[in-house]
């Protein structure tokens, strides 16, 4: 059953006819007229506190400078990394390879600890690459192949920085002095060159 009962003053209790009309506003269209509805308070409340917010914030980082704006934040954020994994001085300057018998010893006793199960006992290769012939994916150099053993590849190579500079150019200097001279032959020749 329909309700033909249309007065709003009888279906809503405690209207106010005196109170519409202040929130009335004054233009009219097509004979509709709108009310001035405000809001509700924890909207507003909401909206004070974000312009409150962005004074705040306007002033500790842009009036006052207190904190450090994005750009300042990523310079002390990059000295900071800068410090903490400082290269070291054996990957900024160019390495000198050791000549001398106990060096050239010790780089070998690294190499047959930690490389020759991969590149085999004479270098030439394995499940690692040959490291007698003259195909070096990474350069033959010594601060190549310094880099090399100490930051590993992306093909298989492990990485050794756990080992100290000292004993990564003995053996630098073991792998370029005495297994780079070596000439492989085509049958020992590992054609997969990673280095």
């Amino acid at each position: 059953m329909e309700n033909k009962n249309t007065n709003p003053k009888e279906i809503f209790e405690g209207y106010n006819e005196k109170y519409d009309q202040k929130l009335m506003i004054e233009h009219d269209y097509d004979g509709i007229r709108e009310l001035d509805n405000p809001p509700p308070p924890w909207l507003m409340w909401l909206f004070y506190l974000t312009v409150f917010w962005a004074l705040g914030y306007a002033a500790y980082f842009h009036f006052f400078h207190i904190g450090p704006l994005q750009a300042e934040e990523y310079k002390i954020e990059m000295a900071e990394a800068a410090k903490k994994y400082k290269k070291s001085d054996a990957e900024t300057k160019q390495i000198v390879l050791l000549t001398d018998e106990t060096s050239l010893n010790a780089g070998a006793a690294v190499y047959a600890k930690s490389c020759a199960a991969c590149h085999g006992p004479k270098g030439k290769g394995g499940i690692g690459v040959n490291l007698t012939d003259n195909k070096w994916i990474y350069g033959n150099s010594p601060e190549n192949v310094f880099k090399t053993i100490k930051n590993g590849t992306t093909k298989g190579m492990a990485s050794f920085s756990s080992l100290p500079d000292k004993k990564l150019i003995q053996v630098t200097s073991f792998i370029l002095l005495k297994l780079q001279p070596q000439k492989a032959t085509d049958t020992e020749s590992n054609t997969n060159s990673d280095n």
